[in-house]
């Protein structure tokens, strides 16, 4: 894997890992649109770099940053409102 396909591979799987967990945040019709935009750099990169391997780690990575980025607006929901009640 050359350094090329190393940030393209870690920025294609980080908008898709954010666009998959606005999906699942945002209210319908805007969840619709980060459906289109994770459709849209998924198929971009699979065209792109036809190699197993590096099909294989976006997919892993992309599952991470979401669990990641699922995690990280959770936490900010929930801060703003333990600080209100104490």
């Amino acid at each position: 894997m050359t350094f090329k396909e190393t940030l393209w591979t870690m920025a294609a799987s980080l908008v898709t890992g954010l666009v998959l967990a606005l999906f699942a945040v945002l209210q319908a019709p805007y969840n619709a649109l980060t459906s289109l935009i994770g459709v849209a750099v998924f198929i971009m990169y699979f065209r792109k770099f036809d190699r197993k391997g590096l099909r294989i780690t976006f997919v892993v990575f992309s599952i991470l940053y979401y669990l990641m980025s699922v995690f990280m607006i959770a936490v900010y929901q929930y801060i703003p409102a333990q600080s209100e009640m104490g």
